[in-house]
């Protein structure tokens, strides 16, 4: 997918609008137009994630498929996807949250691409954090992308004790673990 320019004009009346509120809040013009902008942005990304398909190909991937979401959030998923090289099925999710800008799809290719990689760091970080013994099963994994560079690993299948039935999550930025939760609850977009 091609992400579109969005480009946003300020025009000469909303111009001297902003130069008069900020006279009336005693502060820069600078801030007006950054705070307009701001929210310009916050209303055409949400038009923008209104307007999206059903169906998502990620290329490289495949086809994601719409399924049910938080409020203000829309989501696509694959089941079953196998990298190459992989031993295991992922389920594989797009989650757009309104004001955000969707995922880079070949961001989420490359990553996918190297997954056998990636699951072995995930799964030796939660066994180090955790201090877990070595024949602890971690399965299950569900990715899931939003806007950036960030994203979440989830073990849905783990059988340590004192675990809830949520597993655990690991966050990544890019290539590099940023965090690890055990999950208590249900996590929103």
């Amino acid at each position: 997918m091609n992400r579109p320019d969005l480009r946003i004009s300020l025009d000469d009346a909303t111009w001297r609008g902003l130069l008069a509120l900020a006279e009336l809040y005693r502060t820069t013009p600078e801030r007006m137009v950054k705070s307009w902008a701001e929210g310009e942005v916050t209303c055409r990304l949400g038009q923008m994630l209104a307007g999206m398909p059903a169906e998502l190909i990620v290329p490289k991937v495949g086809t994601f498929v719409e399924v049910p979401a938080p409020e203000q959030c829309r989501c696509w998923t694959i089941n079953g996807y196998r990298p190459t090289g992989a031993d295991e099925s992922l389920t594989v999710s797009l989650m757009v949250a309104s004001g955000e800008l969707p995922p880079d799809f070949y961001f989420v290719a490359r990553i996918l691409r190297r997954w056998a990689e990636l699951g072995v760091v995930a799964r030796g970080t939660v066994m180090d954090r955790f201090a877990w013994p070595a024949h602890t099963a971690l399965g299950g994994p569900e990715l899931t992308f939003g806007g950036g560079r960030r994203w979440t690993l989830r073990f849905a299948e783990c059988d340590a004790s004192g675990l809830s039935e949520l597993g655990v999550l690991v966050e990544f930025n890019g290539t590099e673990v940023t965090g690890i939760d055990a999950l208590t609850d249900a996590t929103e977009c």
